[in-house]
């Protein structure tokens, strides 16, 4: 993957949108585009979980400003060292899949 991906817990500015979202997880996929896979989860900030229906999906393009970065350790940058090396790989996998079950 060209970019790398944002910490848990940072907060971001989506292109055309004046609400923020705080990054809660990596590579989901949802009932509104079967077969994809998004870089990232997210929640509205500062609300957090409110409900099923207000986790957003996103993906690294949409994301216009940078607020806040989440936390940063050691930990977590070899965590996104694995996730930049095999996103492509899940993406890819995931979407062969639902593209034979649709057949």
């Amino acid at each position: 993957m060209e970019s790398q991906f944002l910490p848990i817990g940072s907060v971001v500015q989506l292109k055309n949108s004046t609400a923020c979202v705080m990054i809660a997880g990596y590579l989901p996929t949802g009932p509104s585009r079967p077969g994809y896979v998004w870089d990232y989860s997210g929640m509205k900030f500062p609300l957090g979980y409110v409900a099923d229906n207000e986790i957003y999906c996103f993906d690294q393009d949409q994301i216009e400003t940078v607020h806040a970065l989440g936390y940063q350790d050691q930990e977590q940058f070899a965590f996104i060292r694995s996730m930049n090396y095999t996103a492509e790989k899940i993406k890819a996998e995931t979407m062969a899949r639902e593209g034979q079950n649709q057949q």
